[in-house]
């Protein structure tokens, strides 16, 4: 039986302390969008009570929270059945390895139990490598479950950082999460991709500087959908962890402030257009839309699955084709969810509604 959320991703703001210029969001010092300490907990106690496993911490920076984040972190592990709880941070705060010591030992002892550090291209602008340096050594000697690198970065000789610039400055074999072990009890690495041009970065990556792959060598079927859940400070809810961006597209699923997250994530399951991304794939989708308008053009080169997924659903005319029609696919869709997902249903109870209207652009 699957959970309504495995994973809640929380948005806490979209203020940062930094400004990357690849920031899919927006996100920088002069932004002003919060939840509150009020409403995260709700959202938290909401999704406790559909059996969600892990909380994520993200923005902006979440780190700005201060000592608000301790408060929370003590809330999920006295008040909720949330076993994990992660922070996805630029790690400017770990200007020292004492500081950085002593800022994760108050957030592990509060409860946090995973500790990313993004980095890379854009974020190193602002925040030295010895900060993530710092970050990392910190967290890997107070034995946090998971202590892991993110970065993103240009095409190879393009940019000023590389992958290496940042082995060479942990001083150690860094493996990527697909490299280790599935029966370890500890994760302590890095993953690093290309750079998006996605939110500010339409303005500042270069599509020559990015590295692309071909369609084939990209997963069309996305697992992220409908269990990592993420709640936007803006209110907008989505049913992936993927590019933050706040257009809204076909994986916007509601807004948090107006439904409670159970009724909105039983909708969502129910989404013939979500299913279809998480089942059939995205490559089925994109053929099918091929076919219902052969004027689309679509690229055969993509960064990652969430640069093809983003191709589609936040295409006014995808969005239209797709409401319009999606239910031609619905008897594939729901023998693949049966075949591939055990769900909150009983296969026999699967109702699928008529499709979404089209997101206006």
């Amino acid at each position: 039986m699957r959970l309504l959320i495995p994973t809640l991703s929380l948005q806490v703001t979209y203020q940062c302390n930094i400004e990357c210029g690849h920031c899919g969001p927006y996100c920088g010092p002069k932004e002003y969008d919060w939840m509150s300490v009020e409403e995260i907990k709700d959202l938290l106690r909401q999704a406790d009570e559909m059996g969600c496993l892990c909380a994520v911490f993200t923005g902006g920076e979440p780190s700005l929270l201060k000592d608000k984040l301790l408060d929370i972190l003590r809330y999920i592990r006295r008040e909720t059945g949330i076993k994990y709880t992660r922070i996805v941070s630029n790690g400017k705060w770990a200007t020292t390895y004492d500081r950085a010591y002593s800022v994760l030992r108050e957030w592990k002892e509060a409860g946090l139990s995973e500790v990313n550090i993004s980095c890379g291209e854009y974020h190193q602008e602002f925040v030295p490598i010895s900060s993530v340096v710092n970050a990392y050594r910190a967290a890997v000697e107070l034995d946090f479950v998971t202590v892991l690198i993110a970065g993103e970065f240009l095409k190879e000789g393009r940019g000023k950082y590389s992958l290496q610039d940042f082995k060479d400055a942990i001083g150690g074999e860094l493996l990527p999460p697909d490299l280790m072990s599935p029966f370890i009890s500890r994760c302590h690495g890095m993953s690093a991709g290309p750079a998006m041009n996605y939110g500010r970065g339409r303005d500042v990556v270069r599509v020559e500087d990015i590295t692309f792959q071909p369609e084939s060598q990209i997963p069309s079927v996305c697992s992220d959908v409908l269990s990592v859940i993420t709640a936007h400070p803006n209110g907008n809810t989505t049913a992936c962890c993927g590019i933050m961006v706040r257009e809204e597209s076909l994986l916007n699923i509601g807004n948090w402030r107006q439904l409670a997250l159970k009724p909105m994530l039983e909708l969502a399951n129910q989404d013939l257009i979500l299913n279809w991304i998480r089942h059939l794939g995205l490559r089925d989708m994109k053929q099918w839309l091929k076919e219902k308008d052969p004027s689309l053009k679509f690229r055969d080169e993509y960064i990652n699955i969430c640069d093809l997924c983003a191709e589609i659903v936040y295409n006014p005319r995808c969005q239209e084709l797709l409401a319009e029609g999606a239910h031609e696919r619905q008897d594939d869709i729901v023998a693949n969810k049966i075949a591939m997902d055990a769900t909150i249903y009983d296969p026999e109870e699967f109702t699928y509604g008529p499709a979404r209207e089209a997101v206006p652009a």
